[in-house]
């Protein structure tokens, strides 16, 4: 689709005020109201086609202050075809800048500049030189150039060994007709796709495809995960946030109700099942309206239901275990990712006052924390959502290789006199519902305090 195609340049009035209305109780930001196409459904295909219209800068990419036409470069970009052509039309500063940590990339783009552009960003994120973003970047490419920042052989055997071991847990619980052995396959596969999630970051590769054989895909997650929640974390701008909405409400909104303050506590758990199966109800939705596109990994979960019924007792059997492993695949993965990193009253959240250095590393380290608890095991690792800090930071060097990254980390945020510290899986638990009941503003910048001597 071309950028805003089928799209009016402006909202209509009814449009704008439902927007308007949805954010009255959320202090004024540092961002606009919300993407444009919200509206449309709180979809992948919305947050891309509202983001062209919210950035208006045509058929190009932008990159800080300047324009660049990458059609030609697309086909031969070495992350894959679809990273460019499924941004066209969008500011991607932070995408370029979070996933390049080689000069390579800065080195190319004169051969695809435009013209300069003097209105302002959408973000109110910067990459100065001198900033703790860009210094991290410098110190971490030493150690890269090095090690790599491709994945190690441990890793690749984790991945390949929980892929395999959803799939035979599959096959026992289709042959044995066990709703036991449906449940741990759901289990495995839940880590099976934490893993691949480190794959889709990357270049294209087949392990990102793991991830498509649960009910979600790596298509959107790139988007949804990688685009919108990885750049824009806990802002109106993050998919991830505003998509819970109105059963999950993390930003301090003034009118939150009780339920919601309260009640969420009990009533996620009885919705974490079902996560999975609104997802892919979402994405036949928007790709019977023709917002996208078929893809081909999208019968992946459809060929598991076809196998299971072929080998358990009767179809309708094989229908039941399907259902049971991919509802406690998303119990296991929403149970574990709405607790782990980015919730807790001392986290920022947009609404809360914004920082005074806008540096975009500084205002990830706002928004994210870490378990010490998981920290050393790539195991855990990388079917926890670990190391979140470092992967946050440089989502495109694979997980096997953040732990390395460490020793540069520390000495960057000492350098900017940044007290990094652990919390414990408890507190973080806790802290994400004591942020859900949270409805009023913190009034200082959350995240971690500056140390003055």
């Amino acid at each position: 689709m071309a950028p805003c195609e089928g799209l009016v340049p402006e909202a209509n009035a009814k449009e704008s005020q439902e927007r308007d209305a949805h954010f009255t109780n959320v202090p004024p930001g540092k961002f606009k109201d919300r993407p444009a196409c919200f509206d449309v459904g709180k979809t992948t295909a919305g947050w891309l086609e509202g983001k062209r219209i919210d950035d208006n800068i045509g058929p190009y990419w932008r990159i800080h202050n300047k324009l660049y036409d990458l059609t030609d470069f697309a086909p031969r970009h070495p992350g894959g075809k679809e990273w460019i052509t499924m941004t066209q039309g969008t500011d991607v500063t932070e995408a370029f800048e979070s996933s390049h940590i080689k000069l390579t990339a800065e080195k190319i783009l004169p051969k695809y500049y435009v013209k300069d552009i003097d209105t302002p960003r959408s973000s109110p994120y910067t990459f100065h030189e001198d900033g703790f973003y860009r210094t991290l970047k410098r110190k971490v490419r030493p150690v890269l150039e090095k090690i790599g920042q491709g994945p190690n052989r441990q890793i690749l055997l984790i991945q390949d060994g929980l892929f395999a071991g959803f799939v035979t847990l599959t096959v026992l619980a289709s042959v044995t007709e066990s709703y036991t052995f449906a449940v741990l396959a759901g289990f495995v596969l839940a880590m099976n796709i934490m893993c691949a999630h480190n794959f889709f970051h990357q270049r294209d590769n087949f392990r990102m495809y793991y991830w498509d054989f649960s009910l979600l895909t790596s298509h959107d997650w790139r988007i949804s995960h990688g685009l919108s929640h990885h750049l824009f974390t806990n802002t109106r701008y993050d998919l991830e946030v505003v998509a819970l909405e109105p059963l999950l409400v993390f930003l301090p909104k003034r009118d939150k109700s009780f339920l919601q303050r309260y009640a969420a506590q009990v009533y996620e758990v009885l919705l974490l099942p079902f996560g999975f199966f609104v997802e892919l109800i979402k994405r036949i939705q928007i790709v019977a309206t023709g917002q996208t596109t078929f893809r081909p990994e999208n019968l992946l979960p459809f060929l598991e239901l076809f196998v299971m019924c072929g080998l358990a007792s009767s179809a309708v059997t094989g229908l039941k275990l399907w259902l049971v492993v991919h509802a406690a695949s998303s119990t296991w993965f929403s149970g574990i990712g709405v607790v782990v990193a980015h919730h807790h009253p001392e986290i920022y959240h947009d609404g809360d006052t914004f920082r005074e250095n806008p540096d975009w590393g500084l205002c990830q380290l706002d928004a994210v924390r870490d378990r010490i608890e998981v920290k050393g095991n790539l195991f855990l690792v990388c079917t926890t959502f670990g190391d979140h800090s470092l992967h946050h930071l440089l989502p495109t060097v694979d997980h096997s290789k953040l732990d390395a990254l460490y020793p540069a980390f520390f000495e960057t945020c000492r350098e900017f006199n940044i007290p990094f510290e652990f919390l414990s899986h408890w507190e973080l638990a806790r802290g994400t519902y004591q942020q859900l009941a949270r409805n009023e503003p913190n009034p200082n910048p959350p995240g971690y305090k500056v140390k003055h001597d």
